[in-house]
This record gives structure tokens, C-alpha cells and sequence, in this order.
């Protein structure tokens, strides 16, 4: 019986590689592989044929498709999930986080060179890291830092930071070096420290200050492609592969440069404010249009309570409907949610039935009385359960039959999917608490459902597109209470590996 079952498994998983007559990129073996795919829900290995998962099954099912150019990757037991969707986000703000360093809680040179390190991870070459305001007096032991010190962690990018008082500066060797401050420059300037043998510390005082600061760019914050190129290198790390960006920004430009130099490492629906919805129509743009890397055709906006900006918001819906596009509306508490509710639910009946996936972005402290009527319209709740500290009624939700995404609000709140997980299974109300299966679904396919991607991503298929996470360790096991100590291993986009922890 259990040849017979071998050979079952071998056959089911080598129908779609024989059709493409080629032999997978890369395999994955030795997994605990969780699909969020319930006709095939665990798995012990998977197959990757260009941007496509194209089988899922045994490790000897798999092991056999390898042909002499598959890469093979042992994961040794370790959890494998589809990439992270995050259904809200602000993705430059996301990469302006570091565009700053705050030190001021320091308490030791260790602590300043760990941080400078995990900011430097996620930097593009030549990117500066500014900010500051660290203070040695509180270290221990007290003592000035010297660029030595932090240049292992910092060899690409300049480092330019100033202390509490802002009367004092350090910086590393890339930054001196661009400043043209050496051994043999600016003996006669004063506010550069020096060693015996002539060779600056990197602190600087003064004048010396003034000399480095000239060098620094004036828009680092607005230089938009830097930005955007920090933000997805951060969010590999995160295991998050799509974001759904609702900042009031067009990225779209950006987006395909970055696309373009290889350097774009995350799915992004890219939506825009909702009173823009006439210039997506003029371009012919519709909900989800693009690429499987960039897409548009989502528009946000915002409800108040008002009676006339009720009204105001229905005629913009109504017409960005027609024109086939996908709304969403951040609404918080019980009459702002009532009535765009209420909004939806005219507009639908006005424009006739169709998937449409209207959005409440949010969706926080709704009545009670609306509670089903989620599901019955078909709106999904969008939620970010860190950013209410697991406050949400889950699992009434879930149980409504409501289609549910997960996303984080970052950059207002932390970036990690991990938190939001753990939120949602350790929440505020023990009745209200997710399993973690749920929260990982919801986190996976319902936000690719959001999006109208659920066919073609947010599970580990054969047919979709090859967007796994690696963690280090198994949140269905582990204390629900530590799932926010998981680190993310490996993280792959589009069938490539675009991080991995050193």
C-alpha cells in the first residue's frame, strides 16, 4: 500500500512539470509546509518552475523532478508559509522610518552599533543614516564612540550623527571619506578629533561639524526611490511579499523603475484617493490593473459622520463603481461605520449586482447591529490587529461569514506580521481569539481576497505564483504568547529569493 501511495504522489506531482517538458528552478524539501490551501492543506516539500509553484507533495515526490540545474533548498524541518499580505500599509513612510535613527535610549555602545546594524540591513549603498542624539554619558562604560566602532556595521553607507546637545557629531569613514576629511586634509581645522597618529576618530566638533554636514543630501526624506527601495528590502525581511498601499501618493512611476533595476522586491497594489477616480477612468484603468508586481485601480477615502459628506461620498462611490474600480473607506466607530454601510449597500443596489469587494479600512468599534452585515453585503473588513491591541470581535466576525483581511497600518504601527498574529490568538477577549491557522489565512489568502488576487496568490498552490516565507520556528506549536520571537529565515518573490538571514 505504501508503494502504491508512493507512486501516486510522484505521479500527481509530475503531470504539471511534464506538461511544461522542463525540470523545476528550484525545489524545497525536508519543510513543514502549511498551504492555506484546503484541498492540499500541509506538505513536506514543493517545486518552483520559473515565478510558479508547480508541485506540492512528498520529499520524494519532489526529490525525483530535480534535474541537474535545480537549486535545492533543505529546510530542515522548519515551517514554511505563503508570503505575508499586508492589506494597509504606508509604504514610503514604511522607508522613511530610516531615513532617521533615534539613540537617545542608548545605554551602551553596543546598543548604538546593534541598531546602526539593523538599519544598515535594509539601506541602499550610499544611503546616509542620519539623526541621533546619543548621549555617552549614560553608557556603560562612559566613553566617546569612535568611527572604528561603528564601521564594521556601516562599510556602504555614511553615517553622520549627533549627540543630545547636538554640539558634537559622529561620524564613520564613508562619510569622512566624502568629505574629503583624512589623515592628511584639514590638519589646521579645528573640531576634528585625532588619534596620536593624525588619523580622525570621527568625532567632530565646530567647524569640522559644518564641513561634513555640507556634504549630507538636503531631501534624503523626499529622495522617493531611495525610500521605496528601503521599504521593500524591509519588508522582505518581514516576510511580507504584497502590500496594499493606502498612502495619498502615486508610486506608480517609482514603482517600475525600481521594477526595472531589479530592486523591486514586493507586490504592491498601489491605490490613490478616491476623488481621483475620474483620472483612473480616463486611463483605463480598472480595479487590480497591472502586473503581478505593480497594480492599480483601488481608490481610499474617508468618512465622517456629516450628513453632506455622506452624500458627497456616495456620488464618488457610485461613479468609481461604474467605472469599475475598487473602493475602500477608512471608517472608525459605530455612526462613521453605519453609514458607510449604508453607502455601499445603496450603491449596490443602485449599480446592480457584481463582485465588487467594497473595503472598510479599519472597521474598528462597529455596532453590534451591523455586525452581519458584513457578510450580507459582501464588504470586507480590513483590520490591523496591532493597531488595536487585539480589541477586534475575531471570531464573531469570522463567524459571520465575513471575508476578513490583515494588515498592520505601518508605518503608525509595527511592520512585523508576527504581531499582528499574535494579537489576533492572544486577544484582549478570550472568546473573541483566533486560532492560528485562521490568523495566518487571513493574513495570506484573505488579504490576496481583498485585492482580487486569491487566484493567483495567498496560497502555496501549484499554479500560483511562488511567494513563500521560512521561519525559524513553528507558530501552530510554539506558546502563542512567543509567536512574536519568530524570525523570518528566507523570503521568496516571484519564484527568487529576496532575503536571506545571515
Amino acid at each position: 500500500m505504501r508503494h502504491l501511495q508512493l507512486l501516486f504522489c510522484i505521479f500527481a506531482v509530475w503531470l504539471p512539470i511534464k506538461a511544461q517538458n522542463s525540470k523545476p528552478d528550484l525545489i524545497i524539501i525536508n519543510a513543514r509546509i502549511h498551504t492555506v490551501d484546503q484541498a492540499n492543506p500541509k506538505a513536506e516539500a514543493l517545486a518552483i518552475l520559473g515565478n510558479k509553484f508547480v508541485a506540492v507533495g512528498s520529499n520524494d515526490g519532489i526529490r525525483v523532478l530535480a534535474g541537474a540545474e535545480t537549486k535545492v533548498i533543505d529546510a530542515s524541518g522548519k515551517l514554511v508559509l505563503p508570503g505575508f499580505n499586508d492589506a494597509h500599509v504606508h509604504f514610503t513612510a514604511i522607508g522613511n522610518q530610516f531615513s532617521g535613527i533615534d539613540l537617545r535610549f542608548a545605554k551602551s555602545s553596543y546598543e548604538v552599533v546593534k541598531k546602526l546594524a539593523f538599519y544598515a540591513r535594509f539601506l541602499p549603498k550610499g544611503r546616509w543614516v542620519l539623526g541621533g542624539q546619543w548621549n555617552d554619558k549614560t553608557w556603560l562604560p562612559s566613553s566617546l564612540p569612535a568611527k572604528e566602532m561603528i564601521d564594521p556595521v556601516t562599510p556602504v553607507n555614511p553615517v553622520f550623527l549627533y549627540d543630545r546637545d547636538a554640539k558634537m557629531a559622529l561620524a564613520n569613514s564613508a562619510a569622512l571619506k566624502i568629505a574629503g576629511v583624512s589623515k592628511d586634509t584639514f590638519r589646521d581645522l579645528t573640531g576634528i578629533s585625532r588619534y596620536s597618529t593624525g588619523e580622525p576618530t570621527g568625532i567632530l566638533t565646530g567647524n569640522a561639524i559644518a564641513l561634513v554636514r555640507g556634504f549630507v543630501p538636503r531631501f534624503q526624506t523626499s529622495n522617493w526611490y531611495e525610500v521605496l527601495e528601503t521599504s521593500t528590502n524591509y519588508a522582505a525581511a518581514m516576510g511580507v511579499t504584497s502590500v496594499q498601499d493606502m498612502h495619498s501618493d502615486y508610486l506608480t512611476e517609482l514603482l517600475s523603475k525600481l521594477l526595472a533595476d531589479g530592486k523591486l522586491k514586493t507586490r504592491v497594489y498601489d491605490c490613490t484617493p478616491l476623488s481621483d477616480w475620474k483620472k483612473l477612468e480616463d486611463a483605463g484603468i480598472k480595479r487590480a490593473n497591472g502586473s503581478g508586481m505593480i497594480r492599480r485601480g483601488c481608490l481610499k477615502s474617508q468618512i465622517d459622520s456629516g450628513e453632506g459628506t455622506t452624500q458627497q461620498l456616495h456620488d464618488e462611490i457610485s461613479r468609481a463603481d461604474k467605472a469599475g474600480l475598487q473602493v475602500m473607506i477608512h471608517a472608525i466607530g459605530n455612526e462613521p461605520i453605519n453609514n458607510v454601510l449604508n453607502v455601499f449597500e445603496q450603491v449596490e443596489k443602485e449599480n446592480g449586482s457584481k463582485d465588487r469587494r467594497f473595503r472598510v479600512e479599519h472597521a474598528f468599534r462597529f455596532g453590534i447591529s451591523d455586525l452581519n452585515r458584513f457578510a450580507d453585503l459582501k464588504i470586507i473588513p480590513s483590520l490591523q490587529p496591532h493597531l488595536f491591541n487585539g480589541r477586534d470581535p475575531y471570531r464573531s466576525i469570522l463567524n459571520s461569514k465575513a471575508q476578513v483581511a490583515f494588515g498592520s497600518d505601518a508605518s503608525i504601527t509595527n511592520f512585523n506580521p508576527m504581531f499582528g498574529i499574535a494579537d489576533a490568538v492572544n486577544s484582549a477577549s478570550e472568546n473573541e481569539r483566533l486560532t492560528v491557522e485562521e490568523a495566518v489565512q487571513i493574513y495570506t489568502i484573505g488579504s490576496a481576497y481583498a485585492e482580487f488576487q486569491d487566484d493567483q496568490k495567498g496560497s502555496i498552490t501549484v499554479g500560483k505564483l511562488a511567494d513563500l516565507v521560512l521561519l525559524s520556528e513553528d507558530i501552530f506549536a510554539i506558546d502563542p504568547y512567543k509567536i512574536v520571537e519568530t524570525r523570518v529565515l528566507l523570503t521568496m518573490v516571484d519564484g527568487k529569493i529576496v532575503y536571506q538571514e545571515k
